[in-house]
């Protein structure tokens, strides 16, 4: 942008959200008992402010006494993250196998 010659700019109004993080998206899951994101249905004993997305058709998630966690659930992987972590999550690509990526 700053080497471009022809640059228009308009002014917008409405809400912006970066939905590039976990953290965002949990923002427009359904929530939970003590602030647990999901958008499955989740039973919870002493669990606060984790997010959990599943993939799975039916699936059914149970926290016990976790804290802050993002638990995502596809048909071939699982991450679990610290929420205050959520920023590094992307360094773990790497270590991921190709069919994965």
């Amino acid at each position: 942008m700053e080497k471009a010659k022809r640059v228009l700019n308009l002014e917008a109004t409405f809400d912006w959200d970066d939905v590039g993080s976990w953290i965002s998206i949990a923002k427009y899951l359904p929530t939970h008992g003590d602030h647990n994101s999901a958008n499955q249905p989740i039973s919870e004993i002493d669990a606060e402010n984790n997010i959990v997305f599943s993939t799975r058709k039916g699936s059914h998630t149970a926290l016990l006494g976790v804290d802050d966690l993002i638990i995502v659930q596809t048909d071939d992987a699982l991450l679990i993250a610290n929420r205050h972590q959520a920023d590094a999550i992307k360094k773990l690509s790497p270590l991921l196998p190709p069919h994965l990526l």
